[in-house]
């Protein structure tokens, strides 16, 4: 479960990471959308690929928090790379974007891991407090 999820997502990263090294250029546009609409909208494709890949998978009950961190570190680690060479990575994007495309990472990254927390049915004896 754990290596089928960490494959997703290096799979998911490379598509990121193509993404953004070919079209990257005009999602960084000023005057299209302000940065919190771009946040959002990141935050929510996170949450819905998230949703969408667990249930594909059909996991355990309980799983599903190990599955979604599984799918989000290849992002984690990946993006970090990607963003000490920014510039000879992304030579369509501006260098002093690479604040703006962490962060974004980062954020994509977290709502990942926070829906497959929302996704998690524990057992009722693992609801201590």
């Amino acid at each position: 479960m754990i290596m089928r999820a960490m494959a997703i997502g290096f799979i998911l990263w490379l598509a990121n990471a193509a993404i953004f090294r070919f079209a990257g250029q005009y999602f960084f546009l000023p005057d299209v959308a302000p940065p919190i609409a771009l946040a959002g909208a990141v935050a929510v494709l996170g949450a819905l690929i998230t949703f969408v890949v667990l249930k594909i998978m059909r996991e355990a009950p309980g799983d599903e928090s190990e599955a979604a961190v599984s799918l989000a570190l290849p992002s984690l680690m990946l993006n970090a790379l990607l963003l000490h060479e920014f510039g000879q990575v992304f030579p369509n994007l501006d260098s002093a974007l690479d604040g703006v495309y962490g962060a974004l990472a980062m954020l994509y990254a977290a709502a990942m891991v926070f829906t497959g927390l929302l996704m998690t049915k524990l057992a009722p004896r693992d609801e201590r407090v």
